[in-house]
């Protein structure tokens, strides 16, 4: 099915000029409205009447704010929310705040002055107070995708993180490790603290002691989880880990180059599961047996809840995912 895009492409215009010869209430240049409506006949486009109502006067235009573009995570949200916002003829804008409250909230000014119909964000901060007031202050819509909210002013789309963790340690678990270690992102973050809830829970249901487990924690970045493994394997003293839970799939990829530079085997001496099943997951050396958090989903639901609002901006909603467990070869079943 054609979409408002797929004119705008064909005529050579912007969508916002479709939207304007349709409308049929603003001028548009003569030729440019003959090559829209030519575009629209050949390629049998049919405006959703619905939401053309709804938004009269948008912009068509959906920003999408993420602490940062290094992440391999936030990349999949985007590519799922440029396809989600597609279908319901928006474009969607990035911005990245460089884990920068102040320069997210920067951005936000920006965007009540330039006028976008709504705002997805993936906010720096744990209780994003700030997000709420923007919304109040300038009717704009606001969802938090990845991320949860106490109050109940702020829409939300949220990853079940402490079952997602929870279900990803267990698989070490079946497979007969006791001495595990997780590898965490800051706990001023609550995915990282939820994660670790779900990673404690499930040694504990298997007999394994919170203090018996071996925890790297304020492990951000591939470097720092390929320091903080290599410093893990390379003490002289202590018990060394016969399997590694890594908040991230990302750092697993540091983790995985430190143990094999150190010639351990995975999974024959160090069994491996992740969080997130981002797209290089599944071509490590093993493959990365792991939780998969659901980026379609996420996109789908935020732009769901989003449109919502627009139309009504009284309707505030959140919405609970779970993910699943990948299996892949980074875990070895030990003898019980």
């Amino acid at each position: 099915m054609a979409t408002i895009r797929d004119v705008a492409k064909l005529a050579g215009v912007s969508m916002s000029t479709v939207s304007r010869t349709l409308s049929g209430k603003i001028f548009v240049e003569e030729k440019t409205r003959e090559k829209v409506l030519e575009a629209v006949e050949k390629l049998h486009y049919r405006p959703n009447l619905l939401a053309r109502g709804l938004r009269a006067g948008s912009t068509g235009s959906i920003a999408f704010l993420v602490p940062d573009i290094d992440s391999l995570f936030y990349p999949r949200i985007m590519k799922s929310l440029e396809k989600a916002a597609s279908r319901r003829d928006y474009s969607v804008s990035l911005y990245s705040v460089d884990n920068s409250l102040e320069k997210e909230k920067q951005i936000l000014n920006t965007l009540s002055e330039r006028g976008v119909d709504g705002v997805i964000c993936m906010s720096t901060a744990d209780e994003p107070a700030h997000l709420a007031d923007f919304q109040r202050q300038y009717s704009i819509p606001v969802v938090l995708v990845n991320r949860s909210y106490s109050g109940e002013d702020l829409s939300c789309v949220m990853t079940d993180d402490e079952e997602g963790a929870y279900l990803s340690a267990v698989e070490l678990l079946k497979a007969g490790h006791r001495r595990l270690c997780g590898v965490f992102g800051s706990f001023s973050r609550e995915r990282f603290r939820l994660r670790f809830e779900g990673f404690r829970k499930a040694a504990q249901e298997y007999g394994v002691r919170e203090s018996e487990l071996i925890l790297l924690r304020d492990v951000n970045t591939i470097q720092d989880a390929y320091e903080a493994m290599g410093n893990l394997l390379d003490q002289e003293i202590g018990e060394k880990p016969d399997a590694v839970f890594t908040s991230m799939d990302m750092l697993a990829v540091g983790c995985y180059s430190a143990a094999q530079q150190r010639g351990y085997r995975i999974p024959e001496d160090l069994s491996f599961t992740g969080f997130d099943d981002i797209y290089i997951s599944k071509y490590l050396n093993p493959p990365l047996t792991t939780c998969r958090n659901p980026a379609d989903e996420l996109a789908e639901g935020a732009m769901e809840l989003l449109v919502k609002q627009i139309a009504d901006p009284a309707v505030r909603q959140k919405l609970m995912i779970r993910g699943s467990v990948i299996l892949r070869d980074s875990v070895l079943t030990r003898s019980m």
